[in-house]
């Protein structure tokens, strides 16, 4: 059984009516403000892991050495931070799957 500690936050109102929309929308993508903001957390400390990685030396000379050798890094150049960082949580989230999928085997 997961533990589970009821707090109290001060969080500014627009992101609280931010946080319903996600719930009373038309999409609906959460059944509660609760559950919305668990998942936005988890998100927010995988994207905080990742940022890490891309930090690695390692995979900055990988990337130059692609970055030189490869046109798709041009497109890349033009997208925000934000685009770059959703491509970059997509393609963790396909890493992830193939891992599951390997486990399973």
């Amino acid at each position: 059984m997961k533990r589970t500690v009821l707090i109290g936050l001060r969080i500014p109102l627009d992101l609280l009516e931010e946080l319903e929309k996600t719930v009373s929308g038309p999409e609906k993508k959460f059944g509660s403000i609760s559950e919305a903001f668990r998942e936005y957390v988890k998100l927010g400390l995988r994207v905080e892991s990742y940022k890490a990685v891309i930090k690695d030396p390692e995979f900055l000379k990988s990337i130059d050495y692609l970055k030189q050798n490869d046109g798709i890094f041009n497109w890349i150049e033009t997208l925000t931070d934000q685009q770059t960082d959703a491509i970059a949580y997509a393609l963790q989230m396909e890493k992830e799957k193939r891992n599951e999928k390997g486990n399973l085997r």
